[in-house]
């Protein structure tokens, strides 16, 4: 069994090195390589990349420059394990973990192995046990921050091939998601592992942590393609996915809206606001889906949205843009 390691890189001159020795650096009982595509770095990147490339046989470089979607599938068009993951250029394995993957893809042989990980330093225990594959679907609908992420997951690289699947590099907003939800699509058996194997790092700057006016328009494209996916499923995934689509509103307003950074007057992010809700895929989940399907806490405001209470549903997004905000900068 051979494992594919991809992991695109920009400007990570910083963590790369690390990244590459949490995986060289544990010893696994199955042969595996080590993917690096540079997204075009300004930094040294490269150079590093090149050179961890020629001072390791497992380690090869490539290079790529439309973005990191592009960059993945740079990867997955060179790759040649059995099963494929995908790690980010400043996240990194946690020691002795890997040997214990190796020998869970072994014992399930899964065409999706998912593995819990720790965010900053807090455990985030996933757990499937007990769902046939509808269910884990629409639980990982419900909770995409958790589920939906590329990382921390192994694919079956011959799945990718037969059904064509790779990164959909026109979108530059949640294509992660809209990955992982089509391979679940195309996938017959699920599992996950309480095993934490994986750090996602949360000091270092995100494509969804930044303002820029552009993104609103970009994640609901993402949520444009993906309806029609959804859209003939069963009632329980359909529900799961108006949960996605009004968490996905929730990180729009959040992040591209009411962010600290957004220089736009309320008025402006009221207006911006309203077009997103007239969006046809935003207006449908919030009419469709039910009261008491809001009734958690990362829903709160699809709830307020549909009681009408449009200024509460402002006044959250604008508590949880604080409370983001203060989370990133507490460690400056």
């Amino acid at each position: 069994m051979l494992i594919s390691f991809i992991i695109p890189t920009y400007n990570a001159i910083k963590t790369l090195e690390r990244t590459v020795a949490s995986i060289l650096d544990q010893q696994m009982e199955t042969d595996y390589e080590v993917l690096l595509v540079d997204d075009g770095s300004t930094d040294k990147t490269l150079a590093l990349a090149q050179k961890l490339a020629h001072d390791h046989p497992k380690v090869k470089c490539f290079t790529a420059g439309h973005g990191v979607s592009h960059a993945r599938n740079i990867g997955l068009a060179h790759a040649k394990g059995t099963y494929i993951t995908f790690i980010d250029a400043d996240d990194h394995y946690l020691p002795k973990t890997l040997p214990q993957v190796v020998t869970k893809l072994k014992q399930t042989d899964s065409d999706l192995t998912i593995f819990s990980f720790e965010h900053g330093q807090t455990p985030v225990i996933l757990n499937l046990a007990g769902l046939d594959h509808e269910q884990s679907l629409a639980l990982m609908l419900s909770k995409p921050t958790n589920y939906l992420t590329a990382w921390g997951k192994f694919f079956k690289r011959s799945l990718l091939v037969k059904h064509q699947l790779y990164f959909d590099e026109e979108l530059t907003m949640a294509e992660d998601s809209d990955f992982v939800i089509r391979y679940l699509l195309a996938c017959e058996t699920i599992i996950s592992s309480n095993l934490v194997i994986y750090h996602y790092t949360i000091d270092t700057p995100s494509a969804t942590r930044t303002f820029d006016e552009t993104k609103t328009a970009r994640y609901l494209t993402a949520l444009a393609k993906l309806k029609p996916l959804i859209a003939k499923s069963s009632e329980p995934l359909t529900t799961s996915f108006y949960k996605y689509i009004l968490i996905q509103l929730n990180i729009i307003a959040v992040r591209t809206i009411y962010p600290k950074n957004n220089p736009e007057t309320s008025q402006e992010k009221k207006r911006r606001l309203n077009r997103v809700l007239q969006d046809p895929v935003i207006s449908e989940a919030l009419q469709k889906i039910s009261l008491k399907d809001c009734l958690t806490p990362h829903l709160l405001p699809g709830l307020f949205l549909k009681l009408h209470w449009r200024a509460l549903a402002i006044a959250l997004f604008k508590l949880r843009s604080q409370q983001n905000y203060n989370k990133e900068n507490s460690s400056k």
